[in-house]
């Protein structure tokens, strides 16, 4: 049972990393030099947001699975219920999606 919890944390990792993955994608499309992770939503915001190329939800959702990636690093976090996942893997695909969108619309 506790190798399927750690499953469960470890795909919510992995969700941080598709984020994160996707954001520093965009930002370097832009020029931007992607600052440590625990800027990375500022920078979102900064950059991106404020161009109108996404929306603050964007830069929202990056601080969300950066902390979300921290608590479970430094083992705060022991356990995510299978509808928390759902959300975040839906939060997480719409963030890529937007983050490819945006790569996509400046060639």
């Amino acid at each position: 049972l506790k190798s399927a919890e750690w499953h469960i944390l470890q795909g919510a990792l992995d969700l941080y990393w598709a984020v994160i993955d996707s954001a520093h994608a965009a930002l370097m499309h832009y020029g931007e030099v992607p600052a440590s992770p625990a800027h990375v939503a500022d920078m979102i915001y900064e950059k991106l947001a404020k161009r109108k190329l996404c929306s603050r939800r964007e830069a929202d959702t990056m601080k969300f699975f950066y902390e979300l990636s921290k608590k479970i690093t430094h083992n705060e976090l022991h356990n995510i219920p299978g509808k928390a996942f759902d959300s975040y893997l839906i939060r997480a695909k719409e963030f890529v999606d937007i983050m490819r969108r945006i790569i996509s619309e400046r060639k």
